[in-house]
């Protein structure tokens, strides 16, 4: 789920030691705050696309999806 799907990189499987660390202990990782690293990994996946020799970009991109289409509507399905 973290490496796959929230915090993806341009490999799909692997999943960065940082946040394996965070799950050692559970009781820890659920005071985590999860949203904000998503959106952090989000948002420095956003600042590597802007590099001219970068073709792919990671992260939640289902979330950015969703926000683009709750702001702008012409980009909702009919």
């Amino acid at each position: 789920m973290i490496g796959g799907y929230l915090m993806s990189d341009l490999s799909q499987n692997l999943v960065h030691l940082r946040w394996l660390l965070k799950l050692v202990d559970f009781k820890v990782a659920g005071e985590f705050s999860w949203e904000s690293a998503v959106l952090a990994t989000l948002y420095r996946e956003m600042c590597g696309a802007t590099l001219p020799n970068k073709a792919k970009i990671g992260g939640c991109l289902s979330l950015l999806q969703s926000w683009a289409r709750f702001h702008f509507p012409f980009l909702r399905p009919r």
